[in-house]
């Protein structure tokens, strides 16, 4: 059943559960910057909690069965949550009872898209890092944007913005569970297509589904033609959607409209040449290293344009993109050694992540990957083997279950055995712990060194840890 659609058309008073996320926070804050009375509840406070309040939001921390019994405290005339926090048949029946619009977070997502032209940018790969691109561009030639970005770009300083009415609102949208099909976006823009969260998916076939509906019913499409699997070559999937829906089409391959060559990354910068319909319009810098980001900031230029923004202005203004966090997020340099945190916890991030760090000049890759979720490293166990094969020395840690239960026969062990089958000369390591990681890193690194920390979960509290033992145990 479809949820119902929200009105946002006049001021409301809006409860959210689940505020201390990271998505539903950056909903907050638009919803209070449209002029709407934001509350919200969560089980713990976060890092969310001061951007909320500087904003106008009132969070607080409540006990679990009272998340959805606050918003009465409020006078909440809708209820959204997240996905973290489902209702239950009785809370359903309460909101009922008192009159409360109760709907999920990409039911409220979509009535605010629909009160902006919106670009809505999915794909399996790389949608933070162009919705954050696609922002600053935007933002650095004055259109003025809206967005909601999955993670907060450096040069912006935040996750969500509600701009000026004439801009458009660009938003980061979920593929994993197929919410980016409700937020009825003008334009489309699709990264990639591979195979992820088969939880939801089952089959590549319904991921390609997925996004041709998602195309279909936009007005405008962008399409990157590259296959992420491979250093080049073209994605027969992503090229025969965008042929279907004559979206405008991004890649290295001569198919490509927007045409991207001679890739050169240098430690933390990425430069390229872009043609588009034969003509030179590069070079293109950005702040950030990787042969997957310039396809993802030649994505973005794409995007631009085909909301009016000059492809010249388009690309100066790209040059002060900076990377978001947790995306090659430098956390550090000490004893020589560059430490750096990222995200990627899907093969084909993690592939892309690991490779482009191959090319940018450090002396040696160094990974530690932390497994996320048992499902999926069941699940795509021989992919990242292979993508971790591509670092020079990997540790990998025990599976952060993210609420499943442990799968029996599956841990971070499968991986160590996974990352063998393909490199049986690899120097891989399995360290069950974060101490374990820590330990273990303190005798591997060496000068020169780049150590990747990888993972969605708790992972990103060991890059701080180990420039701390670097430091110290550093000459004076």
């Amino acid at each position: 059943m479809a949820e119902p659609v929200v009105d946002l058309s006049t001021p409301r008073a809006i409860h959210l559960v689940g505020i201390g996320g990271a998505g539903i926070s950056a909903i907050g804050i638009i919803l209070a910057a449209m002029g709407h009375q934001v509350t919200g509840s969560d089980t713990n406070r976060t890092g969310a909690w001061p951007k909320l309040e500087a904003a106008g939001v009132r969070p607080e921390v409540v006990e679990p069965g009272d998340l959805f019994a606050v918003a009465a405290a409020h006078y909440a005339q809708v209820v959204a949550h997240s996905t973290a926090f489902q209702p239950t048949a009785e809370v359903l029946a309460a909101a009922t009872a008192a009159g409360q619009q109760l709907v999920d977070r990409a039911a409220i997502l979509a009535a605010i898209c629909s009160a902006r032209p919106t670009v809505a940018v999915s794909g399996t790969h790389g949608k933070t890092s162009t919705t954050a691109m696609l922002a600053t561009l935007l933002d650095g030639v004055g259109a003025d944007p809206s967005f909601l970005v999955g993670a907060v770009p450096v040069g912006l300083g935040d996750a969500a913005r509600w701009g000026g009415a004439t801009g458009s609102f660009v938003v980061e949208a979920d593929e994993s569970d197929g919410s980016f099909l409700e937020l009825g976006a003008a334009t489309a823009v699709v990264t990639n297509v591979d195979e992820d969260h088969l939880d939801h998916w089952g089959t590549i076939d319904h991921i390609e589904a997925g996004f041709d509906r998602f195309l279909a019913e936009a007005a405008t499409g962008i399409v990157c033609i590259d296959d992420p699997r491979v250093a080049v070559g073209v994605d027969e999937r992503a090229l025969r959607l965008a042929t279907a829906h004559g979206s405008v089409t991004v890649g290295e391959s001569a198919e490509a409209r927007y045409r991207i060559h001679d890739v050169a990354i240098d430690h933390l910068t990425t430069t390229f040449g872009l043609t588009v319909d034969g003509v030179e319009v590069g070079p293109v810098a950005i702040g950030t290293p990787g042969r997957h980001h310039a396809r993802n900031a030649a994505v973005a230029i794409a995007t631009a344009a085909t909301l009016g923004v000059p492809v010249a202005d388009g690309v100066a203004a790209l040059s002060a993109y900076a990377g978001v966090a947790r995306r090659f997020q430098v956390v550090g340099e000490a004893g020589g050694v560059t430490v750096v945190d990222d995200y990627a916890h899907n093969p084909g991030k993690v592939r892309a992540l690991v490779a482009s760090a191959a090319e940018a000049g450090w002396g040696r890759v160094v990974v530690v990957f932390q497994p996320h979720r048992y499902t999926r490293t069941r699940d795509q166990g021989e992919d990242f083997g292979a993508a971790l094969a591509l670092g020079d020395v990997v540790a990998v840690t025990d599976v952060y279950g993210a609420g499943e239960a442990p799968l029996p026969g599956v841990s971070g062990r499968t991986l160590v055995d996974a990352v063998l089958d393909r490199r049986p000369w690899a120097e891989v390591a399995w360290v069950p712990t974060l101490d374990d990681a820590a330990a273990w890193a303190s005798q591997v690194l060496r000068p020169g060194d780049l150590c990747l920390t990888v993972g969605a979960g708790d992972v990103s509290t060991l890059g701080p840890r180990l420039v701390a033992a670097l430091a110290a145990a550093a000459p004076a």
